[in-house]
Parts: structure tokens; C-alpha cells; sequence
């Protein structure tokens, strides 16, 4: 089951704040390299941002993977051997999705039995809601996805339905492992199953490696955009838009809110459930 956690970043010390980090305290509680990318951030609110995302995946190696340590590949997708997850973050929030049946079986060097899903298995992205930006659905959408927007005459339910097809793309995007360099309006994401054009797609593999612009990893990634289902479930918290994507449609109904004590992260009580939007989708 792929679940996620979800952390209000605003509510964190900033961790090089004179008062809220006495000598040592975060060591430990982060990694080396998490720490040295934190001291670099200027605004403290993306400072907290980038500690409660470190948070998140040390909380998640340490429960499921203690032995595994995180990477990168060579799209700077953030990856743990074997168990398959995805983090994003946005203004004062952080998720972190991730397919928990992994990192339980005993072989730590190789927990999980499907590797290639391991490796491309979870996408997530999260945004605050604001106005509606048509110029950028119009130039990165399908003509289907844009036409669906202009269709809407209230304000406000263009807005939440533009951030929930930004999410659901992102969340495409982080699945793939490839970022930006997969173009948006390659597939449809009006249903709660992405819809490849594979005219269009089968057209940009062929210009990237006539090209030579892939890197390790492409081809892997371009077979799931190519050939495989990819799945979406969309969660709704205060006013963010959150999509997870996978390519296995085992996604928990609820997302956990987590806070911070001071010493470690905990659950809260609350559970939030999946969206649900005023505005239906269809992909006829």
C-alpha cells in the first residue's frame, strides 16, 4: 500500500535560528548532507521546508530501510534501493509518499521483489491553490485539459481544477524520474488513470535519442510512460491540491498528518481523506 504523510512545515523551528538550535541538536535528526543543503538556504521558510522534508525521509529510512541509505539518480530524482517513494513540498507543507510493503522482508539489500517497480514506482507533488493561470495551462497542457478549464465560469473552481492538473502532472513527472525533461502535454490527466498520447510520446523518444539527450535511467523511464498504466489519487489538505501517481493503483484512502515534538516526528489522530472536489472530472 503506498501511503502518505503530510507535515505543516510553518509550525517547525527554523533549525539555525540562535535559540531553536543549541550545538549538536539536529545532528542525527538529519542527514549530513541534509544539514550542509539548510545552512546554505537563506529564507526561513524554505529552510523549514527543506528540514521537514529531511525530517519525513529520515523518519521513513529509519522505520522501513535503516540499512539503506538515499540517493539520487541522474535526473536528481531522490531514490532509497528498494523502497519506492516520492517527496514535494510547497509553501508551508511537505508530503511524503511512499509503498510501504517495502523494506519489510529481511534481505536489506534487496527488499523488495519487484525491482523495476522499486525503482520507477511513486510520483507525488502538492500545491497551494491560487488564481488560474491560463497562459501556462494553454502553453504546457493538453487541448483537451485547457479547453476543460475555459469551459468553467467560477473563479474559484478554475483555480482548484488548474492545481489539480498541475499536481497530477508533476506527480507524473516524479513517477518517471525524468522532471521537466518529460513534456507535459504528452499525457492526459482528466481521469484518475493518465492518458498517453503515444503518437506524441513515441515522437519525443525517438528526438531524444536521435539527439543523445538521455541519461541513465531514460529507458526505463520512457517504457512506464510508453507501456505501463499509471494510476492518480488526489488527497485534499486546507488549501493544497495533492497527487500521488504510481504505476499500481494501491493507494491508502487516507493520508497522516505528522507533527513535530520538539525531539522526533509523531502521527497525529486526524486521518485525511481523499478529495473531494466540487468540480467532477471525465476523460471521454
Amino acid at each position: 500500500m503506498i501511503q502518505t504523510y503530510v507535515l505543516d512545515s510553518a509550525a517547525l523551528p527554523d533549525p539555525f535560528e540562535e535559540q531553536a538550535a543549541p550545538d549538536g541538536q539536529w545532528e542525527g535528526r538529519l542527514s549530513g548532507e541534509r544539514l550542509e543543503q539548510i545552512r546554505r538556504i537563506r529564507h526561513p521558510g524554505a529552510r523549514k521546508q527543506s528540514m521537514g522534508a529531511g525530517l519525513l525521509l529520515e523518519h521513513m529510512r529509519r522505520r522501513i530501510a535503516p540499512d539503506v541509505r538515499i540517493q539520487k539518480n541522474a535526473y536528481g530524482k531522490p531514490f532509497c534501493t528498494g523502497v519506492p517513494f516520492s517527496l514535494s513540498h510547497t509553501a508551508d507543507a511537505v508530503i511524503l509518499s511512499v509503498w510501504e510493503s517495502a523494506g519489510r522482508l529481511e534481505d536489506a539489500a534487496q527488499p523488495c521483489a519487484d525491482l523495476e517497480f522499486c525503482e520507477f514506482g511513486i510520483g507525488c507533488d502538492i500545491e497551494r491553490v491560487k488564481p488560474y493561470e491560463p497562459r501556462i495551462a494553454r502553453r504546457f497542457f493538453t487541448r483537451a485539459e485547457y479547453e476543460s478549464l475555459e469551459a468553467l465560469q467560477e473563479e474559484r473552481a478554475q483555480a482548484e481544477l488548474f492545481y489539480r492538473y498541475w499536481t497530477k502532472k508533476e506527480s507524473v513527472m516524479k513517477l518517471a524520474g525524468l522532471g521537466i525533461s518529460l513534456p507535459m502535454d504528452l499525457y492526459d490527466v482528466r481521469g484518475a488513470k493518465v492518458s498517453v498520447d503515444t503518437k506524441k510520446a513515441r515522437q519525443w523518444y525517438r528526438q531524444c535519442i536521435r539527439k543523445g539527450q538521455e541519461k541513465p535511467g531514460f529507458e526505463k523511464a520512457a517504457e512506464i510512460v510508453l507501456h505501463r498504466g499509471m494510476f492518480l489519487k488526489e488527497y485534499r489538505y486546507q488549501e493544497y491540491c495533492i497527487t500521488v501517481c504510481s504505476t499500481r493503483d494501491v493507494f491508502a484512502p487516507e493520508m497522516i498528518p505528522m507533527y513535530f515534538n520538539g525531539q522526533r516526528l509523531e502521527n497525529t489522530e486526524d486521518r485525511v481523506k481523499s478529495a473531494d472536489w466540487a468540480i467532477a472530472e471525465n476523460n471521454d
